[in-house]
């Protein structure tokens, strides 16, 4: 099974085996029974096998969610799982590991002897990804921080959760909080000297405006964006702040 990749560069999220996927029996959802765990790959790569115990039946289908994540069913109502975006550290590396969620279907499981057996050819990439380089005067700004809220103002906050439903078909979409005026920051470990922070967002159909906070550590900067993202996309952006 191959991890989702982000259109349309080459960008390829390798499998690690320290990588914990969620599995979901969907087919039990229906009479409110949850069953999940956590499965791990044989082997690093773009491709790989997924192992674990899984509770199933011959037929079931069995979602797959990467990151670990904590499906959820109420009583009368659909199942569905939280995207948690707080805690960046603004690397693609930190991105790959935490922050890429992706999700993908293996229809009518097969189990033969207690073992069950399913495929999937590609999980479905369910964020927006943004490679922001900031400057300031024309010059690379030596980031250590970087809060962004919607609006013009920032005082709007940006929404650090959201939700995505459990589905028998890829057709799931990552649907974002309400923002509560609390922005949503990325803290480096290492200040980047070339202005680069890597981010995820949830994706916006429409265009809809952006504020940046950015801080050196002594100095901070600010700026907006207006910009519309699409769900499994790539996007290289300059901010230019003042």
């Amino acid at each position: 099974m191959r991890k989702a990749k982000i259109d349309p560069t080459s960008l390829e999220a390798a499998w690690q085996t320290t990588d914990r996927p969620t599995y979901v029996n969907l087919s039990a959802l229906s009479s409110n029974n949850l069953y999940h765990g956590a499965l791990t790959p044989t082997g690093a790569g773009i491709s790989t096998t997924l192992t674990g115990n899984v509770y199933c039946s011959n037929g079931d289908d069995i979602a797959v969610i990467f990151p670990k994540a904590t499906p959820v069913k109420p009583a009368g109502e659909g199942g569905y799982f939280t995207i948690d975006l707080s805690g960046q550290k603004g690397t693609l590396d930190d991105i790959g590991a935490h922050y890429h969620y992706a999700y993908g279907v293996a229809s009518g499981i097969s189990v033969r002897d207690n073992i069950a057996s399913g495929t999937i050819d590609e999980m479905k990439s369910l964020l927006s990804l943004c490679r922001f380089t900031f400057t300031h005067g024309g010059s690379p700004v030596n980031v250590k921080s970087v809060q962004i809220s919607w609006g013009d103002t920032g005082t709007a906050g940006y929404p650090n959760t959201g939700t995505a439903s459990l589905a028998a078909t890829v057709d799931v979409h990552a649907k974002s909080g309400t923002p509560v005026g609390q922005p949503l920051t990325i803290m480096l470990d290492e200040p980047t000297g070339d202005g680069v922070v890597y981010v995820a967002l949830f994706p916006c159909d429409d265009r809809l405006t952006f504020h940046f906070t950015v801080s050196d550590g002594t100095n901070t900067y600010t700026a907006t964006k207006t910009a519309k993202m699409l769900e499994g996309k790539y996007y290289e952006v300059e901010v230019a702040l003042e």
